[in-house]
């Protein structure tokens, strides 16, 4: 496994380019390459992980080669095992986010033990172990975290954990309307549904239908600079620049938005890096169940609206997990329904008359006529299908419908009346849903309820 945290992208690119420039190339090359690269692509995951690492020495300040050390997780019961070198040095490079507990033992000494050390997201701890001399059977515990200054990293950033992203009521519940809480960051864009961001390709869609996609400009950056991972994953979306994909609010276990001086792991953004962590399952059954209720029974309707416009809005869940072989095997599960009925005024809309509705354009006949005269059949095949569907004869250059005109010999349509048998099938089966006049003899105004349902689940 050592192997595969230390083979970089420009290893694989060299293993591929190696084989392909072999002239014959047996399957068992072509099975190691794909297994090397295979073991390779966890590397990136290391972004979504924490580290622990630091000396253990003697009273006397002497180092201690040799010594076991394990850090182990309050949540899951997982452990991973260390043995210090010839310095001292012990190192737990990648640790998931959670809890742990570190131990250390050494023959000849006291066991150590030190609880209450908390991993968060690109979190770098050094905890510096002393052993005092005396039998294994005694053990020293030292409890509480390490200090949340991290002198070991240069990165700018701070991290919201799940509680607080839970206990601030956000409307649509997105986590990336949280990001702007950071200095360094302003919640801005400059894209408009007209801007043209690549090969003629607008940002008219958003990535995440009407969640905030989380474009920020982030240490005075462009606001599609910025990278977003969940677990280790590029989530961006590379036409709107913000995340494609928002969790469920109470699946996140915590998220991270680095400002500046990143580690060298990350690369290709001139902004931020916004790193998101979703929530696991432990040895003990964990959930919650929400309801968020949004209506207008408080409301008053606006200036302009003769009456309150509908709106009720709900969004439920809940999250559920646990083991499924202790210590060993664990799921978890997240489920949110959004359920919205909005009501939408649509003003005064211009709409045909009954009379329009019939054929009867004898009411609009005065705008059939132009500035050079009235309007005339243009070309032949136009004259011809007039001429199948009316049943009388219509010649190239004849006007439609001249002021008083009553003889079909005269115009196309007499008195202003165009014929049912003359009318498109898209025309008649589209007119039923065109509402009928309830304003004046031309006009319409209303409300219709647009409703939304919204389902997803992880």
């Amino acid at each position: 496994m050592s192997i595969s945290a230390k083979h970089s992208a420009a290893g694989q690119s060299g293993l591929v380019g190696a084989i392909r420039g072999k002239k014959h190339t047996t399957g068992r090359e072509w099975l190691l390459a794909l297994i090397l690269l295979l073991f390779s692509m966890p590397a990136r995951s290391q972004m979504t992980t924490g580290s622990i690492s630091g000396t253990v020495k003697d009273p006397s300040g002497s180092v201690i080669p040799d010594t076991a050390v394990i850090a182990k997780s309050t949540a899951t019961g997982a452990e991973r095992k260390a043995v210090t070198n010839a310095r001292g040095f012990y190192a737990f490079p990648s640790l998931p986010v959670g809890t742990y507990e570190l131990d250390a033992s050494r023959p000849g000494f006291k066991a150590y033990k030190r609880t209450g050390l908390v991993i968060d997201v690109d979190s770098k701890l050094q905890i510096d172990i002393s052993l005092d001399l005396g039998e294994q059977n005694q053990e020293i515990t030292v409890s509480g975290g390490a200090g949340r200054v991290q002198t070991e990293s240069t990165q700018m950033g701070d991290v919201i954990t799940g509680p607080v992203i839970t206990a601030v009521g956000l409307n649509g519940r997105s986590f990336t309307d949280l990001l702007a809480l950071q200095p360094g960051i302003v919640p801005m864009s400059t894209q408009t549904p007209e801007s043209i961001v690549m090969a003629g390709v607008t940002v008219a869609i958003p990535p995440s239908g009407d969640l905030n996609p989380g474009n920020q400009s982030i240490s005075g950056q462009r606001e599609d600079a910025n990278g977003f991972l969940i677990n280790g994953s590029d989530t961006k979306e590379e036409r709107n620049g913000g995340t494609g994909i928002i969790p469920n609010l109470d699946s996140i276990s915590e998220f991270r938005v680095l400002t500046n001086n990143f580690d060298a792991e990350y690369g290709n953004y001139a902004g931020g890096i916004v790193n998101v962590v979703t929530k696991g399952g432990t040895d003990r059954l964990h959930g919650d169940a929400f309801e968020f209720l949004r209506n207008t029974d408080l409301d008053a309707r606006t200036f302009f609206s003769p009456e309150l416009e509908t709106y009720q809005q709900n969004q439920f869940g809940g999250t559920f997990g646990g083991p499924i072989k202790k210590d060993k095997l664990f799921f978890f599960g997240d489920y949110q329904g959004t359920r919205t009925a909005e009501g939408l005024d649509t003003g005064l809309i211009t709409v045909p008359s009954l009379a329009d509705r019939s054929g009867d354009l004898s009411d609009m006949a005065s705008s059939f006529a132009t500035p050079s005269g009235p309007e005339t059949v243009s070309g032949s095949s136009v004259a011809t299908q007039l001429e199948n569907s009316l049943g009388y004869p219509v010649s190239e250059g004849e006007p439609y419908y001249t002021p008083g005109c009553t003889d079909s010999s005269l115009c196309v349509f007499p008195n202003a009346i165009i014929p049912q048998n003359a009318w498109t099938a898209p025309s008649r089966n589209l007119l039923q849903y065109i509402p009928l006049p309830n304003d004046g003899p031309t006009t319409f105004s209303g409300e219709e309820n647009e409703s939304i349902r919204d389902d997803k689940f992880g």
